[in-house]
């Protein structure tokens, strides 16, 4: 599935590739860099960009208790397709806010 993603955006970490002490927790999409691309980001604890491997586009993503493959705290490189967004109709609070009756 496919989500039209944008920065700023929260989602929750539904998979992974190389962390999986991620999946389950919220984050908030920082940028998406293509393959090979290097951040406009930087990592808050020593002020380097990241860049992404050769693989696929990939979100720097940012958060409480993120782990990244490199053992930085905070920010996460994430494949699309393991993020769930968490806005519109696809946040859970709101989802079960609207399956209640009135």
């Amino acid at each position: 599935m496919s989500h039209q993603f944008k920065s700023g955006d929260l989602a929750m970490i539904v998979g992974a590739h190389t962390t999986p002490e991620n999946v389950g927790k919220v984050c908030e999409l920082a940028e998406l860099l293509a393959p090979e691309q290097i951040s406009t980001w930087r990592d808050p604890s020593d002020g380097k960009r990241v860049q992404n491997g050769d693989v696929g586009s990939a979100w720097v993503v940012v958060g409480d208790g993120l782990t990244s493959w490199c053992g930085s705290n905070g920010w996460v490189m994430a494949d699309p397709i393991h993020l769930m967004p968490l806005r519109d109709d696809f946040a859970p609070e709101q989802r079960k806010a609207q399956e209640m009756p009135a």
